[in-house]
């Protein structure tokens, strides 16, 4: 079996579209095609319906998927090892990401060898007085590339949640009715412009948040308390003592995430080490199913 033709299954499986499956793993639609017919015709049995909408697992495929993301972990790690052993990595590889994607990757440490070092910088926290740019950065959503190359890496789910008090001895997920009754925590007024912001002000009907904060490790803190419902991304609230899941995963606020890299870098063996790791990270993390 080709690892290709499997590379290529996995692509359709997550976007559900051969162009969009084309443009992930940067070859063109025949060629998505092409294998998905040759992995077809080994096992012998379709593994999608094709429809107008787009391709959808089949029973096989969804059978198939759990074993393939397998081989894809264990092809990441394979090259993770042979990066090591050929290059003396002693760089340093600094990090842009987000609130929520460094802390997926930060989580991920354990993942990685002691080379190449790793420096992580938040999102516009960086001094105005630092020299050095990111070697890598990491985007909610697909970035205008310009010169830059750009890979998925994996998407984040997230959720209400808040003190089990508020299901006020109902049993979880609460009917849209009963949220978007709830008092709400929500982000500071120079943050209004976030996805999540529009979100719940149009979710909870208008009514303003009973508090506002600027991060998600302070958004916890005020949910444990009981005060009001909050989101947070799944693989923090899911295990995170103090809230409870009051609500699905909410499709209109999955994040997709992508990395960024110049050209020049891209090649680099530490660079391509910490790239292949963060991916691992993303595999590695808990994406929160429904309740």
């Amino acid at each position: 079996m080709d690892w290709e033709d499997l590379r290529a299954f996995l692509a359709v499986a997550k976007r559900s579209n051969l162009r969009q499956a084309a443009n992930m793993l940067e070859v063109t639609q025949p060629t998505i095609a092409r294998r998905l017919k040759r992995l077809e015709a080994e096992i012998g049995i379709p593994l999608f319906e094709r429809t107008r909408e787009g391709h959808h697992l089949t029973e096989a495929g969804a059978l198939l998927l759990p074993d393939a993301r397998a081989v894809e972990t264990a092809a990441l790690r394979v090259e993770q090892g042979a990066l090591r052993l050929s290059q003396g990595l002693s760089e340093t590889v600094r990090v842009e990401a987000g609130e929520w994607a460094a802390a997926v990757i930060v989580r991920g440490l354990h993942l990685l060898s002691s080379q190449p070092k790793i420096e992580f910088v938040l999102s516009g926290r960086s001094s105005p007085k630092a020299d050095r740019s990111p070697d890598l950065s990491l985007h909610h959503g697909l970035p205008a590339t310009g010169s830059e190359l750009t890979r998925r890496v994996g998407a984040i789910n997230c959720a209400l949640y808040g003190s089990p008090d508020l299901l006020r001895g109902q049993t979880a997920p609460l009917a849209d009715t009963e949220l978007s009754a709830l008092p709400w925590l929500g982000f500071v007024e120079e943050q209004q412009d976030y996805v999540t912001m529009q979100w719940l002000q149009n979710f909870m009907n208008g009514r303003g948040p009973v508090a506002r904060m600027t991060n998600t490790d302070l958004m916890l803190v005020g949910a444990s308390t009981g005060i009001g419902a909050a989101v947070l991304p799944c693989f923090i609230g899911d295990e995170a003592p103090g809230v409870t899941r009051l609500s699905n995963t909410i499709p209109e606020l999955r994040a997709e995430y992508w990395l960024k890299v110049s050209p020049n870098l891209a090649q680099n063996p530490s660079i391509r080490l910490v790239s292949l790791w963060i991916i691992d990270c993303f595999r590695s993390m808990r994406t929160g199913g429904e309740v």
